[in-house]
C-alpha cells in the first residue's frame, strides 16, 4: 500500500492494509460491494459541482432545489447514502438533526448509518495519509462476497445523541478526557465499525506515550493545528 522508501512505522502500513482489506469485506449492515462502494463516493465526492455549490451556500440547506442536479456519481447505492456520503466527506460540520432525521425515515436504520459513517472516515484516514505523501490514493479494496454479519450492540443506550450510543462510564482518564473516547462512544452502536476506526486511527495518534520521535506536547499542537484548520468542532 505504500513504497518501502517512505519511511513510515511497520505498525501504521500493516493497520492501513488490515483496514483497507476488511473494508472490502461483508460487515454487519452492508455488503463487501457497498462498502466498496462507499469509499468510491467519498473520493467522488471531492469533485462533485452539487456538493462545490452546498459548500459555498450559507448553508447546505439554502441550495435550491432546481439547482440540485444530483451528484457527480457512478454510484450504484441508493440516492440517500450518495447524498449522506458527500456530505459527510465536504460539509459535515454542517450536519443537522432535522437532516440525520430525514435520512432516518427515508428507511436507512442507525445501525446502517453508523458503519457508513466508519467506512467513510476510515478511507478518509488512508487516503490522506497517501496524498500528504505526494502518493496517488490507493487502488479500492476487493470486494468479497457473502451477506452481512447483523451484530450491533444490544446494550447501546439512548443519551440524547443522534444514534444510540456505547453505554461506558462517563470518568475521566488522568489526561482529562473521559476513559471511553467519545468516537468509540458515538459509533459504540456497531462494534465492527468501533474497531475498524481505530484499528486505522491509533498508529498515527495517542493521549499517552504516543509512538512518534515527537513529545507528547508538540503531538497536541499539531493534532490542535490541524483540527482547527479542519474546523473540527469536535
Amino acid at each position: 500500500m505504500y513504497p518501502a522508501a517512505i519511511p513510515l512505522r511497520d505498525d501504521l502500513t500493516t493497520a492501513h492494509a488490515a483496514s483497507w482489506a476488511q473494508i472490502g469485506q461483508p460487515g454487519d449492515f452492508w455488503t463487501g460491494a457497498e462498502r466498496v462502494d462507499m469509499v468510491a463516493s467519498a473520493r467522488e465526492a471531492l469533485s462533485c459541482p452539487l456538493c462545490a455549490t452546498r459548500k459555498t451556500a450559507l448553508s447546505p440547506f439554502a441550495v435550491a432545489a432546481e439547482k440540485q442536479a444530483g451528484h457527480d456519481t457512478q454510484s450504484r447505492l441508493p440516492p440517500v447514502i450518495i447524498d449522506m456520503i458527500h456530505r459527510i466527506r465536504t460539509d459535515s460540520g454542517r450536519l443537522t438533526r432535522e437532516w440525520f432525521d430525514s435520512v432516518i425515515a427515508s428507511g436507512i436504520t442507525p445501525q446502517q448509518y453508523v458503519e457508513v459513517v466508519g467506512v467513510v472516515n476510515t478511507s478518509v484516514i488512508i487516503d490522506t495519509l497517501h496524498q500528504s505523501l505526494g502518493l496517488d490514493v490507493p487502488d479500492l479494496p476487493t470486494a468479497e462476497s457473502g451477506a452481512p454479519r447483523g451484530q450491533d450492540n444490544p446494550d447501546a443506550v439512548d443519551r440524547g445523541a443522534w444514534v444510540p450510543v456505547m453505554d461506558a462510564e462517563e470518568d475521566l482518564a488522568a489526561t482529562g478526557l473521559p476513559n471511553a473516547p467519545n468516537i468509540a462512544r458515538a459509533m459504540g452502536l456497531v462494534p465492527g465499525s468501533v474497531a475498524l476506526f481505530f484499528q486505522t486511527f491509533r498508529p498515527h495518534y495517542a493521549l499517552s506515550d504516543i509512538p512518534l520521535e515527537i513529545s507528547q506536547a508538540q503531538a497536541e499542537f499539531v493534532a490542535s493545528r490541524v483540527s482547527a484548520i479542519n474546523e473540527c468542532f469536535y
